[in-house]
C-alpha cells in the first residue's frame, strides 16, 4: 500500500522547522511534497532583497506554481502555525479541494473562523502532530477496518476523508 502523500503549509519564517517535520514524516514513510526545496533565493541577497523575491516569485512563479498543485494533490495537508497569509491561502485551496488539514497551533496561536474550520484536526504540538499521523497511517495499513472505532473524533474524520479517495 502506498505511503501518504504530504505537503506541509507554513511560512517562509518556519522553513527549518517544515524540514525537520518532512525528515519525520519521511521516516514514517510518508512522500512529501516540499516547497523548501525550491524556495531558495539566489546567493547574495541581502534579508530584505530575499524577502522580496520570496513575496513576488521572481523566478518564473515556480514557487507558486509547485505550492498551487501540492495543496491539491496531496493526500493530505499539515498546517505549521502560526503561520502568515500563504500558509493560509494554501490550507483553503486543500480544503476546497477536499484535501483533509491536520493543523498545527503555534505557541500563541487562536485561529480565526475561517482557518478553525478549514483545518479538520488540531494538534497543540508537532509531537502530537506526529502521532496522529502514525495513527493515520495504522488505519490506512489495515485498510481503514477500525477507522470506525478510533476514539478521537478529529482523526476519525482525517481518516473518513482519506479513506473516500485521497490516499
Amino acid at each position: 500500500m502506498a505511503a501518504l502523500t504530504i505537503y506541509v503549509a507554513g511560512s517562509f519564517k518556519h522553513k527549518h522547522g517544515v524540514r525537520l517535520l518532512g525528515r519525520e514524516l519521511r521516516g514514517m514513510g510518508c512522500r512529501l511534497l516540499d516547497w523548501t526545496e525550491k524556495a531558495v533565493p539566489p546567493p547574495g541577497l541581502t534579508p530584505a532583497e530575499r524577502r522580496i523575491w520570496m513575496d513576488t516569485d521572481r523566478d518564473g512563479g515556480q514557487v507558486y506554481s509547485f505550492c498551487r498543485d501540492a495543496c491539491i494533490k496531496a493526500d493530505m495537508v499539515i498546517y505549521y502555525g502560526a503561520s502568515g497569509q500563504d500558509a493560509g491561502v494554501e490550507v483553503g485551496l486543500a480544503a476546497g479541494a477536499g484535501v483533509p488539514v491536520l493543523g498545527i497551533r503555534g505557541p500563541l496561536e487562536g485561529p480565526g473562523l475561517m482557518l478553525h474550520g478549514a483545518v479538520s484536526y488540531w494538534t497543540d504540538s508537532i509531537e502530537e502532530a506526529l502521532e496522529a499521523t502514525a495513527t493515520l497511517l495504522r488505519h490506512k495499513e489495515e485498510d481503514w477496518k477500525n477507522l470506525s472505532d478510533e476514539s478521537c473524533e478529529g482523526l476519525r474524520r482525517l481518516g473518513q476523508a482519506l479513506r473516500n479517495g485521497r490516499a
